[in-house]
């Protein structure tokens, strides 16, 4: 029988721009990752999940890829990702990378490519519609606020982005598509990696008539989107995707594993599958109620029963407000957050730590001049973004963060 490591592992999530810097240039880095490793096999974990490292314009923080057979200068070299793994595997440590499957950087060849003109083959590798006269072709909304399409100077054509302008969305009904993608994922996986956690994992296929829904606030953002009733994208396909993606981690031994961002429990109970995905979030960030708890418990537990995974339990991540914070803060949050710890680790799953978790990490202030998150950009303020818990990891006690 193979090995089911992952089953109740606990995973350390690295946001590896912030998390430990090497050469002191203001940037975290994979040596200072691999410098630490020591730390964090100290804490008990089975496994790093890191966020992207790719080359990257950096528009929304590495969810921009530009390329992804290659690590961005700023992190390191190909040479110190294969130590990083190389060091961790000595120690036990399994290594998971985030994999952008939905959109690629507006700088990604293929997209420059598609720009050159509606010749290219490139551009059907993208959504390239003409809009309603000087309106966009739908009425759909990106993530970070705004239509979810941009116009293409003098032309009529629009291309689709969910997020922002600068994150423009793949066609997956191309071919062209899922074939790159099996060549990315096996790329990495014979460098070592232990799996992939998939960036907006039920995205990748649109519904096919591109027409309108009806616009609600998001459940965090309050943004208008079309996005919280997946109306318009978790088409049957993208199971067809993973299928195939769990087919090549199982060629590799011990079997390599697939983590969706899928936090819908409805979802999630169709995408964990023995021949899909092994795992999906089950973000914890209900208000301090014992009820309320009970209730998601029980939820994400009855969502995999069907499987034979285990829920994913998590309260925090790089796109929340840290749980220290939403449960008090201060000594009241911290002494929460202790207590809702020893809960999730002790029920049956995995459970995600975000970086300074562990330390009762609180959500930083972040003064608007020095905000980068896209999502404070694009809504012009109005949304504080997400940087406050993407700050530096405090390693000096009396350093600020």
């Amino acid at each position: 029988m193979r090995s089911s490591w992952w089953r109740n592992a606990v995973f350390y999530q690295v946001y590896v721009r912030s998390f430990a810097d090497s050469n002191n240039d203001g940037v975290g880095d994979l040596p200072g990752i691999t410098s630490r490793l020591d730390y964090l096999r100290s804490l008990g974990v089975d496994g790093l999940w890191l966020t992207p490292f790719y080359p990257s314009p950096q528009r929304d923080h590495g969810y921009d890829v530009a390329d992804y057979y290659g690590v961005n200068p700023e992190y390191g070299t190909l040479d110190d990702f294969a130590r990083l793994v190389e060091e961790a595997h000595r120690r036990g440590i399994k290594l998971l990378i985030d994999i952008v499957p939905n959109h690629t950087s507006s700088r990604h060849p293929w997209f420059e490519a598609a720009l050159s003109g509606g010749d290219d083959p490139h551009r059907t590798r993208y959504y390239f519609v003409p809009g309603r006269d000087d309106a966009p072709p739908n009425n759909w909304q990106s993530a970070f606020g705004g239509p979810a399409w941009t116009r293409l100077d003098g032309a009529p054509e629009w291309y689709m982005h969910l997020f922002a302008p600068e994150q423009p969305d793949l066609n997956w009904w191309n071919p062209a598509v899922p074939a790159e993608f099996r060549k990315i994922i096996t790329y990495w996986l014979d460098r070592g990696a232990d799996g992939f956690r998939i960036d907006v994992a039920v995205s990748l296929h649109k519904r096919r008539d591109l027409a309108d829904r009806p616009l609600v606030p998001h459940r965090t953002t309050g943004l208008p989107t079309t996005a919280p009733g997946f109306e318009i994208i978790d088409q049957p396909e993208v199971h067809d995707v993973y299928r195939d993606w769990r087919h090549i981690t199982g060629t590799y031994e011990p079997e390599r594993v697939l983590v969706g961002e899928i936090f819908d429990p409805g979802r999630q109970s169709r995408y964990i599958k023995q021949d899909e995905l092994h795992m999906a979030f089950a973000m914890m960030d209900r208000r301090w109620d014992a009820s309320a708890w009970k209730q998601a418990i029980d939820v994400y537990r009855h969502a995999v029963s069907r499987s034979t995974s285990l829920p994913s339990w998590t309260q925090s991540n790089h796109d929340v407000i840290r749980h220290v914070t939403r449960l008090g803060g201060d000594g009241l949050g911290r002494e929460r957050a202790k207590a809702s710890a020893l809960l999730l680790l002790g029920l049956p799953g995995q459970y995600f730590i975000y970086q300074g978790e562990e330390l009762g990490l609180e959500e930083a202030f972040v003064p608007p001049e020095r905000r980068e998150d896209p999502l404070y950009i694009h809504t012009n303020g109005r949304h504080q973004g997400r940087d406050g818990c993407r700050v530096p990891m405090p390693w000096r006690q009396h350093e600020p963060n």
